[in-house]
């Protein structure tokens, strides 16, 4: 057989080994407090008495998080709050050198919100590890909660 037919019948081994790279790779959540990570951001919930209500969260420094891949909304399940109902990764904005991220949704799935800041550093070592992500939650459920 000759190496270029050897070389087509590879190629799409090697495209399956490089995309399965993100599919297999395996997220931690972050235990440690935003002042350990040296986070620091700004998280508001605008309730418009429609039953809808707005996120809107600034991050100034990104801290121990660095750099900060995606911004996560994740709503979890009525059933088990271990399984999301939907998890979507929301378009983010840098102005003035800060990270601006806002969603618009209904009240009752706000209930159930949270955030993820995900970013493939892990916060304690400073260093990416292979095939692995980190999360750091942001209630937004808790937050809506202390406002009432």
């Amino acid at each position: 057989m000759s190496a270029r037919k050897s070389l087509l019948l590879l190629l799409p081994f090697f495209g399956l080994l490089f995309s399965a790279d993100v599919a297999w790779a395996v997220g931690f959540e972050i235990g440690q407090t935003k002042e350990e990570l040296k986070l620091e951001y700004e998280i508001s919930v605008v309730d418009h008495g429609t039953g809808r209500v707005t996120v809107n969260l600034t991050i100034a420094d990104e801290g121990k998080l660095k750099p900060i891949e995606s911004v996560w909304l994740n709503i979890s399940s009525l059933d088990d709050p271990h399984r999301p109902d939907l998890s979507v990764s929301l378009a983010t904005r840098k102005v003035d050198g800060k990270l601006h991220v806002r969603a618009h949704l209904k009240k009752e799935l706000a209930e159930r919100a949270q955030l993820q800041l995900k970013t493939w550093t892990n916060p304690r070592t400073g260093k990416q590890e292979p095939l692995t992500w980190f999360y750091y939650p942001i209630s937004v459920a808790k937050l809506l909660k202390n406002q009432k």
